[in-house]
């Protein structure tokens, strides 16, 4: 009897985990882009009457379980930054695990950012001020290159430089003042303190994330204006493929593919390659006549026309222990032509001079990361940057179609940079303190006509410690930092920073910081040699590197949050004095003919800045506004004080029932003094340019199961296509003259991409 009873009790409790089996789902929430844990995502379940009948959350694993014990049921997941999902099942799925892929639209209280940081952490916990570009808005942009990407936000200017390209000026301060990475590593091959913002493509970018203020201690030089971080796509697939195209109707015609496999679940292999064309835009040909008749060439463009090849290839091993190794390595080829008017038109001659530039970049990425002991981490981060440029100058017979080399002094030349960076960290925790200790090691190499002796190196050697402690528990979060270094090249200073973070409450946030910040004084500065007829151009070896004070005040407030809706204010204010300023001088300052010019430290810049932003999200729509006021202080004998107001918006609403997401891209920027790019690549105020605003809309569609992606979209609705400037004056080393000018941008464009996603 004894035996018979266990026997039925048995098959009792078997039955009854059978049927709680049957009733229990398994949801796994993740990314689309990378396929990593999405948390913690809100998940609802609607019975058959559609009323609610339970909520959950994922964990940090992105899974969560739900018992379900009738049918019809409804499976909606919803997240800030993503769109929202929603599923209906009649019946029981065979398959109870359940996968809930969601798409990135934009960011979010809960974003991660990474950048000069030694582990993720959520952007509203940050030390720093963060802004973050997902690859959803980049993509609604319809944003080719990171100048395209980033002439939305606040306190950043990107403007045109001819050949050289796009540039970037960041809360007020050049290029030269502005660290741009991708995955943490920096990018070389500055010419006249820019990185050519249109070399940096977006095919494979998950996101961009933007520091506003000097990131000196983790990055060293040219972080004083900020840094801003490309970070490439990680995949995560079992195999997949990507193909992308894009038209403009300026004359833009661009494609990419990769693909990805995963093999043994720990190695992931991803290659890819692409192709970008523009055949320039804004005709610039002065008119010829002879002997009654008038010719129109159309050949020089003010826009210059260029073709890219892209390339680029990815590795990861992810082992049990949590050790994993990365490799990356993304290259581009750009021919820039330069095609310039006739210079004679007659029965006997037709030429015009011709410029040609070649381009090819490479930044190569090997890194590791892993656990060390129970609580500390490591991680080793090492590139190396190529860059190679020819220019070629010639005399374009348009009889013959010859083309014969002209001889003038640096009409023929080849420059080279190369780049060594090897970066190291290991974070760990005493008790309630947490310190982050690190080496930076950088390698420079130039080889160029342009610079004396051809061949120069400089070497800089760094070591940086973070530590952060809480004050008080779950309220003020202290951090100091501190940089030393060692340079061949010059005597480099002692780089310390203070940030704190003050918690009153679970929805509010202040942050304040000061630091130190330094701009090394680059090759060309140090060793240039540019001499012909028309120019005495020479560096200083001597010169010392710019430094800066900076102090940073910032609150957030989340007025609202419940689920994934969510309204949050910001203000930041920011003082930034930057000594030591490297410009050129002239050497025979009494002789007004003088062509002769050297590096000097003699330039201050100082600014304050106040901005006030909101971020909202409400069921379908997503708002984010923001208003800036740059102050510039007077910098006596070298401009009057003066202030620039700047503002966006940001509109984006998905229209559920259709499919369709509308986006709204607005910017305005104040008249303001007009930035003179010197012939020696260094900035001058001049003038004044009028104010500008720009407008940009697109709507995306997703078909196929979200398979294909289709966006289209037009720049420049208000269709403005000059930015005038009043009271030039003329420069001895400026290339502007005059009292009038117009700074031209591209019209009215529409655009159209293809993105298809197979996995």
């Amino acid at each position: 009897m004894m035996r018979r009873l266990i026997f039925m009790m048995m098959i009792g409790v078997l039955c009854n985990t059978y049927v709680w089996a049957q009733d229990t789902l398994r949801l796994v929430v993740q990314d689309r882009e990378n396929r990593l844990p999405v948390w913690p995502a809100f998940i609802n379940i609607y019975g058959q009457d559609g009323k609610l009948t339970t909520s959950t959350q994922t964990d940090e694993d992105g899974k969560a379980t739900i018992v379900q014990n009738a049918y019809p049921v409804t499976v909606e997941v919803a997240m800030q930054g993503y769109e929202p999902y929603k599923k209906t099942w009649q019946q029981a799925p065979d398959n109870r695990t359940i996968k809930a892929v969601l798409t990135k639209k934009f960011s979010a209280l809960d974003e991660v950012v990474v950048t000069g940081l030694s582990q993720p952490v959520k952007m509203k916990n940050a030390l720093s001020v963060y802004q973050v570009i997902p690859r959803s808005q980049i993509q609604a942009l319809g944003a080719v290159s990171l100048g395209d990407a980033l002439r939305n936000q606040l306190n950043v200017t990107v403007g045109d430089a001819g050949i050289l390209g796009s540039n970037i000026r960041m809360q007020g301060m050049s290029g030269d003042k502005v660290k741009i990475l991708v995955d943490g590593m920096p990018v070389n091959g500055r010419e006249f303190g820019n990185i050519n913002l249109t070399q940096i493509n977006m095919n494979n970018v998950e996101r961009i994330e933007l520091i506003q203020g000097p990131m000196s201690v983790v990055y060293g030089t040219d972080a004083i204006g900020g840094v801003i971080n490309v970070i490439t796509r990680k995949e995560n697939k079992k195999i997949g493929a990507r193909i992308n195209t894009y038209a403009e109707s300026i004359g833009k015609y661009n494609g990419d593919a990769s693909v990805t496999y995963k093999l043994k679940e720990r190695h992931q292999l991803t290659a890819g390659g692409g192709r970008n064309f523009f055949g320039g835009y804004k005709s610039i040909d002065r008119p010829l006549h002879y002997n009654g008749d008038t010719i129109h060439t159309s050949r020089a463009f003010f826009f210059k026309p260029y073709e890219q090849y892209l390339a680029n290839v990815a590795y990861s091993y992810t082992a049990p222990s949590q050790f994993r190794l990365m490799f990356a390595s993304d290259f581009m080829n750009e021919k820039v032509t330069n095609k310039g008017s006739l210079q004679t038109w007659d029965p006997w001659k037709a030429y015009a001079i011709d410029e040609y530039y070649h381009t090819t970049r490479s930044l190569n990425r090997l890194m590791a990361e892993g656990k060390a002991g129970k609580t500390g981490r490591w991680q080793s981060q090492n590139s190396y940057a190529h860059y190679y440029r020819i220019r070629n100058r010639v005399e374009q017979n348009m009889v013959t179609m010859e083309r014969i080399p002209t001889n003038g002094t640096g009409d023929q030349d080849t420059s080279r940079f190369q780049t060594y960076t090897f970066r190291g960290n290991y974070i760990n925790q005493y008790k309630l303190l947490q310190y982050n200790v690190g080496y930076d090691v950088n390698l420079d190499y130039a080889r160029s006509l342009k610079v004396s002796g051809y061949d120069k190196e400089i070497q800089d050697y760094a070591v940086y410690t973070n530590l952060t402690y809480p004050l008080v528990k779950d309220k003020l979060t202290a951090q100091g930092g501190l940089r030393a270094l060692y340079n061949t090249a010059y005597k480099a200073p002692v780089i310390p920073s203070i940030n704190l973070l003050y918690t009153p409450s679970k929805v509010m946030q202040v942050r304040g910081s000061y630091s130190r910040g330094f701009r090394a004084p680059s090759l060309k500065e140090m060793y240039l040699s540019f001499i012909d007829q028309n120019h005495y151009i020479v560096g200083n070896p001597d010169i010392k590197a710019e430094n800066s004070n900076h102090l940073q005040v910032s609150a957030s407030y989340q007025a609202y949050e419940r689920k994934a809706d969510y309204v949050q204010f910001m203000v930041t204010g920011f003082y930034n004095a930057v000594n030591n300023g490297i410009t050129l001088v002239n050497i025979n300052p009494h002789d007004t003919n003088s062509i002769s010019y050297r590096y000097h430290n003699i330039t201050r810049q100082t600014n304050a800045i106040g901005t006030a932003q909101m971020d909202a999200q409400w069921r379908n729509f997503h708002l984010q506004l923001g208003y800036s006021y740059n102050y510039t202080f007077e910098e006596k004998g070298v401009y009057n004080a003066f202030d620039v107001v700047e503002a966006n918006a940001n509109l984006q609403y998905y229209w559920q029932k259709t499919g369709l997401n509308i986006n709204l891209f607005y910017k305005l920027t104040g008249a303001q003094p007009f930035i003179q790019n010197n012939i020696d690549g260094t900035a001058t105020y001049n003038g004044t340019q009028e104010s500008l605003n720009m407008l940009d809309g697109s709507l995306e569609k997703k078909l196929f199961n979200n398979k294909l992606q289709v966006i289209a979209g037009v720049k420049n609705i208000l269709n403005v296509t000059r930015r005038n400037v009043s009271g030039l004056s003329s420069t001895s080393t400026g290339s502007v003259h005059g009292t009038s000018g117009t700074g031209f941008l591209m019209p009215r464009s529409v655009y159209a991409s293809l993105h298809f996603i197979i996995d």
